[in-house]
């Protein structure tokens, strides 16, 4: 358990970009380095875990640890997820409020930016990969995407819709 306690704590102290840049690391880490997850039970945790409310990262460490460990392993796993975006957030807030004009801040941000956009990226190539690729998941997801970014609608409904359309169907 102190081994993964020390995984999710590399991961979160060196994730910028939110929950979904986590998921290649976490794969990276969990599934190819370690091997402790199955990359198809990751598949299916990923799926869970965007389906319900929060951070995507937080729920998915709390499932990893549960598969794993029970109510403390997502205790732990949680807590190495969190904790070091806490004190990112503290850090960052802080050196903000004494130097908002810096220069070094804003190049730091406008660096990180395109590695943000990449791991998305990563995380999206690495999903499709391994999604079932029938007819009707390609229409799903290109009607999602074309749902969210050009009439924005609010994701939530299009995870339910899309849950219970499959439903419906198998």
């Amino acid at each position: 358990m102190l081994k993964l306690l020390l995984s999710f704590l590399k991961i979160g102290f060196f994730t910028f970009g939110g929950g979904y840049a986590m998921i290649p690391l976490i794969e990276e880490e969990l599934v190819k380095r370690q091997g402790i997850i199955d990359a198809h039970d990751f598949i299916d945790m990923i799926s869970i875990a965007q389906s319900f409310p929060g951070p995507i990262a937080v729920n998915l460490s709390l499932l990893i640890g549960y598969r794993l460990y029970g109510h403390a392993g997502s205790l732990i796993c949680c807590f190495g997820a969190v904790f070091p975006s806490f004190i990112s957030i503290l850090l960052l807030a802080w050196i903000y409020s004494i130097g908002k004009n810096l220069d070094m801040l804003d190049g730091f941000f406008y660096g990180v930016r395109p590695v943000m956009v990449s791991l998305l990226a990563c995380s999206f190539i690495a999903l499709f990969k391994k999604m079932n690729k029938s007819h009707m998941n390609i229409a799903l997801l290109a009607a999602s995407f074309l749902l969210v970014t050009l009439l924005d609608v609010n994701p939530i409904f299009i995870i339910v819709a899309g849950g219970v359309l499959s439903i419906w169907t198998n």
